[in-house]
């Protein structure tokens, strides 16, 4: 019998019941190697997992955490860059890196490792892995060989990828004359390459040709019901908007014309439990809770002569491509697939396993600590990412996972590949619009703050108040000026008074005081609060009752007047000695959000690195405790002063 509920009576025991996996890894989707780190970075995939990674490290220890990343540097993406750059691929890349890494140590990004696919530390551990990984799925039957036609640049002699072509889109109602070879990214419209108009090549500028050519092709509907269940345990976990996707691709279902909804409508009650939905085209979509119903379900309708239309064009994709920068596949597999690489997306996938392998090489630890991180069950993977790549990270990723294991047709155990939790984040519009070269609202992460000034902290905190993990956002340059203002006024003065007074009326030590009781209260839920929204990574309405909790400062000092003499002795004491308590938990809760100011608080403090530790939360700081001179914190904004 399960005991009741008693809710914790001090802070000591929120912490004690906190939730606290035995290690986590912590990455983000990869910047390609093919120019600056901008906004959209720093907004998605760099600042909100580093914020985690902090986060986790005050939970459980930096020993037990890695957060990872690095360049995806394989595919067309880089090789047709370097050409335009008129540069060797290794060349090219080699110059991008350097400059991100550069942007990625100003901004204060905390990875243990930042490499690249092809970087010479990580590619001979990623070739291992990536070809271990398709040696298993082509065993376990995940893959297979089928030949299709592909674009041929007789030019320069070599097949050429998606993005390497472009033409006029097929759609007759579409203006687009640089439409890809098979979408057109101005309509929308989704078309067979052999549609295509004036095809051109990219990369030589000569029509190509369609050529027959042979790849792996992932069959996703052979781990389906795996993916199905393993989705269904995260759906009170994750994000609405993730679950929502991926269930509504993943769940077996099929389509008919509508014309045949009056007999559809016969049979209904007899189907296996399903749901239906009207669809473009005049179509209806019926979907079923796993592949044994869904096959019966189809076997029915096929009974009354109702043609279907199996919905699995999401389960098929081909992950090899005729590309030289790239990981081979291994020759065992197929005579026919020497020459051919891995595609860049599985490739980038399996990468921060690769990483992490790397990270730990380079900190000393054995060859199989990384199975520590990824392959047992109290570990927890934590991936940011763009709403657009969620498919990959969740389907692609999910049944890549399940096509490794002894077998793929359960959920992972023990010395698996554990599946990771996801974490994906809305578009970033500037000023109301996408980000665009030609509209002149594009900025790069090095802008902010080499050209307009900005300090990384400025920007990184205004990133964590705009909520798109919850909805789409708009970084607007008054709001984020405003934000400043708050920053160098309220936040600063809450950092400041207490060292100020300390200092000019209690010989910088701090005074032997009482704690009032609104200030336990009021941490009691702040550090609830922090709890669960830094583990789901939302920030919005986390930040707006810290900066609350910050103002309790200000009010203790306007009741008690720790900085005047005039007023009763012990009030100020006890003024001082809370205001010390709100300041400490205030510094370790804004850490991962704003590190390098709050590192210079902690110096301030005079206390020790061993604070950034959620276990540091409401143990303020003891009588007597020699407080250091008063620094430099967030920057000023001409026409506001701490009061």
């Amino acid at each position: 019998m399960n005991k009741p509920f008693t809710p914790p009576q001090n802070v000591k025991e929120v912490l004690e019941r906190a939730s606290r996996p035995k290690t986590a890894v912590i990455t983000g989707g990869m910047p390609y190697a093919n120019g600056p780190l901008h906004l959209g970075h720093l907004a998605g995939a760099i600042v909100p997992p580093d914020i985690m990674a902090r986060y986790m490290r005050m939970l459980i220890g930096k020993d037990n955490v890695l957060f990872v990343s690095g360049n995806d540097d394989h595919g067309s993406t880089s090789e047709s860059s370097a050409v335009k750059a008129g540069k060797g691929v290794r060349e090219f890349i080699d110059e991008i890196h350097d400059k991100q890494v550069q942007t990625i140590t100003r901004y204060g990004i905390s990875y243990d490792i930042f490499s690249g696919t092809s970087q010479p530390d990580c590619y001979p551990i990623h070739a291992e892995t990536s070809q271990d990984f398709m040696r298993k799925m082509w065993k376990n039957g995940l893959l297979e060989k089928k030949t299709t036609n592909q674009w041929y640049d007789p030019k320069i002699n070599r097949f050429l990828q998606d993005r390497n072509v472009t033409g006029k889109c097929p759609n007759p109602n579409c203006t687009n004359e640089s439409a890809y070879s098979d979408n057109c990214e101005v309509c929308g419209m989704e078309y067979d390459p052999s549609q295509l108009l004036n095809p051109k090549s990219a990369l030589s500028g000569a029509t190509p040709e369609l050529k027959p050519t042979a790849h792996l092709w992932m069959d996703m509907t052979k781990v389906q019901d795996q993916l199905v269940e393993w989705l269904k345990s995260k759906q009170n976990k994750w994000r609405k908007g993730v679950i929502n996707q991926v269930m509504d691709t993943v769940l077996p279902a099929f389509q008919f014309d509508n014309i045949h909804e009056p007999a559809y409508k016969e049979m209904k009650a007899n189907l296996p439990k399903h749901k239906s939905r009207y669809a473009p085209g005049k179509k209806v979509v019926v979907q079923f809770e796993n592949k044994e119903d869904f096959i019966n379900g189809m076997n029915m309708m096929t009974v009354q002569e109702i043609p279907v239309e199996v919905m699995d064009g999401w389960a098929h994709r081909s992950i090899t491509r005729d590309v030289v920068w790239g990981i081979p596949v291994p020759k065992e597999i197929d005579p026919e697939m020497e020459g051919k690489t891995l595609y860049v997306w599985p490739d980038s996938l399996i990468a921060p396993i690769s990483f992490s392998k790397v990270a730990l090489k380079n900190k000393g630890k054995g060859p199989d600590e990384w199975k520590r991180f990824w392959t047992e069950s109290d570990s927890r993977v934590f991936q940011f990412l763009g709403q657009d790549n969620v498919y990959f990270y969740v389907l692609m990723q999910g049944a890549m996972w399940f096509g490794t294991q002894a077998d793929p047709n359960r959920q992972p155990v023990l010395g698996e590949y554990q599946l990771t939790d996801i974490f994906s984040v809305f578009h970033l519009m500037v000023d109301g619009e996408k980000m665009s070269k030609s509209r002149g609202n594009f900025y790069s992460a090095d802008q902010l703050t080499n050209e307009m000034g900005f300090d990384p902290d400025q920007v990184r905190y205004f990133l964590s108040t705009l909520g798109i993990a919850e909805k789409p956002s708009n970084f607007e340059f008054e709001t984020f000026k405003e934000r400043n203002k708050f920053l160098a006024g309220p936040m600063n003065a809450a950092i400041e008074k207490p060292i100020s007074a300390v200092h000019s009326r209690f010989d910088g030590k701090v005074p032997d005081g009482k704690l009032l009781e609104k200030a336990e209260k009021e941490t009691m839920k702040i550090v609830q609060l922090y709890l669960k929204n830094m583990e789901k990574g939302e920030h919005l309405t986390l930040l707006g009752q810290i900066e609350n909790y910050a103002r309790l400062i200000n009010s203790f000092f306007v009741q008690y007047k720790p900085h005047d003499d005039r007023a009763d002795l012990e009030g100020r004491k006890d003024g001082l000695y809370t205001s010390f308590y709100i300041l400490k938990n205030l510094m370790i809760m804004l850490y991962p959000f704003a590190p390098q100011t709050m590192e210079r608080v902690r110096v301030s403090l005079n206390l020790p690195e061993t604070v950034w530790s959620v276990d540091e939360l409401g143990t303020g700081i003891p009588a007597g405790h020699v407080i250091g001179q008063k620094g430099t914190y967030f920057p000023s904004v001409e026409g506001v002063q701490v009061d």
